[in-house]
């Protein structure tokens, strides 16, 4: 089931800083990155929705699938996760997630 009343900026910032407070990503290593100012990186962490373009490149940067907030994870779920959206290790650790059915994974390719 999908989720219709997602804010995902402050999602995307909640993981930011937890990477950041890792030691794994900088502010400015971040919107160097994503393709834009530091100063234009903060509406981002404010915004209700996100282009999906940007979303995925976010996802990438940051290592995290963004785009499984929208889905209701209390519920069987089925999704279609290719290397574009999570990284290896990311998929690795969602095998053993009950609540994903992985239909295909990651390529070489």
């Amino acid at each position: 089931m999908l989720r219709t009343n997602v804010h995902i900026g402050p999602i995307i910032r909640k993981v930011f800083l937890e990477k950041k407070k890792a030691g794994k990503i900088t502010l400015k290593e971040f919107a160097n990155a994503v393709g834009r100012d530091r100063t234009r990186i903060y509406p981002i962490f404010e915004s209700k929705s996100v282009d999906t373009d940007l979303l995925v490149r976010i996802s990438k940067i940051l290592d995290y699938p963004f785009l499984l907030e929208y889905f209701d994870m209390d519920a069987p779920i089925v999704v279609y996760l290719v290397l574009a959206e999570v990284g290896k290790s990311k998929m690795e650790s969602m095998l053993d997630d009950k609540s994903v059915k992985i239909i295909k994974t990651w390529s070489n390719v």
